[in-house]
């Protein structure tokens, strides 16, 4: 059954860690990043895309009624189901090896790639990809 108000808050929320990389992504090249803020943008980076991942699980649950019991699943799944395109795709997987490389290789220098990510923006895929899957789970199977 869907839960629309956890869909909307899910909404709110990636929208909020959307704007926070924003703030920084548009900040003048010349201020360093303290490491506090360094924190604040991966781990924000990191929340926005696992809920991307955790949306996808939803949809694929209540639209396809396909259970995927891992985020490393879902991906495929919206593959096999045709809900995303060849090219969305290829930057859910970039943003997802992203995101795994910052979490676990957190001692590693791995903010240059997300710098280059938010120079890019390559993180607003995830709003459109909720807004069409929220209006996808308002549609008929």
């Amino acid at each position: 059954m869907r839960d629309v108000e956890w869909e909307t808050s899910l909404y709110d929320h990636q929208h909020a860690m959307i704007k926070r990389l924003d703030t920084f992504r548009k900040r003048s090249a010349s201020i360093q990043y303290t490491k506090d803020e360094i924190m604040v943008i991966e781990h924000s980076f990191q929340l926005l895309v696992a809920s991307m991942l955790d949306l996808a699980r939803y949809v694929l649950k209540h639209h396809y009624k396909t259970d995927i019991s891992s985020r490393k699943e879902v991906l495929n799944a919206l593959v096999l189901n045709k809900d995303v395109t060849y090219e969305q795709a290829e930057q859910i997987k970039f943003l997802v090896v992203l995101r795994d490389k910052i979490l676990h290789d957190y001692l590693e220098e791995s903010f240059v790639n997300l710098e280059e990510a938010m120079k890019l923006r390559r993180y607003s895929l995830v709003e459109v990809l909720t807004k069409e899957w929220i209006t996808r789970l308002s549609s008929p199977a």
